[in-house]
């Protein structure tokens, strides 16, 4: 964070130290003393003699306003790197970022009809002890072997799969550009052991008075 600007009197007391009369009065006294005597000097002057100070603290103050107006934009770009790396898990020097799970495609009408035809003993009991070529031939004749009507079940409950799936597929393509958006910006951030998120902005310092 940039430091903030001096005030005309620190300004000024800063010049008068260097001035060999004002430093032969200051020798040898307290920190106390010494504020004393530089207090007096101050009130001691007229509105022009302070002038020159005043105007330095005028020009070190917009200095230092746009040093900050800087430093708040560096600071916001830092938090907003800082809320993205939190929902990193951190491992090493790499950011161990998961990627949204892509749902799984709605089963078709004769897969969910095969599932159902599982359950019931009969089919059971045909299927058992076949191969697996064997066991899709017989379902596969079965399926062959019924009306629309008979189909039609299966084919309306695809339809409501299908209809969740497509939901679905639309929260995770929102949740993968999110992603996505995150890596870029995980990407320009240094890499230094768990420090991802780079050092604060300094904060501009103060104008002296």
């Amino acid at each position: 964070k940039p430091k903030r600007f001096p005030t005309s009197y620190s300004l000024f007391c800063a010049n008068a130290k260097t001035k060999p009369q004002i430093q032969n009065e200051l020798r040898g006294k307290s920190l106390t003393e010494r504020s004393q005597i530089l207090s007096k000097h101050w009130e001691s002057m007229n509105e022009e003699q302070k002038r020159p100070y005043q105007e330095q603290q005028s020009k070190l103050q917009l200095m230092y306003e746009t040093e900050m107006k800087k430093y708040r934009t560096d600071l916001a770009e830092w938090k907003r790197r800082i809320s993205y790396i939190q929902h990193f898990p951190q491992h090493g020097t790499s950011l161990m970022v998961k990627e949204p799970t892509k749902p799984k495609r709605f089963p078709t009408s004769y897969s969910l009809f095969c599932a159902d035809a599982k359950t019931k003993a009969h089919i059971r009991e045909e299927l058992s002890g076949k191969t697996l070529s064997e066991r899709s031939q017989i379902l596969s004749k079965l399926w062959e072997s019924m009306n629309e009507e008979q189909k039609l079940p299966y084919k309306e409950q695809q339809s409501k799969l299908r209809s969740s799936y497509e939901k679905e597929m639309e929260k995770y393509r929102a949740s993968l550009a999110e992603w996505k958006r995150q890596i870029t910006c995980a990407q320009h951030l240094p890499h230094h052991g768990v420090n991802q998120v780079g050092k604060e902005p300094m904060k501009p310092k103060r104008f002296p008075t």
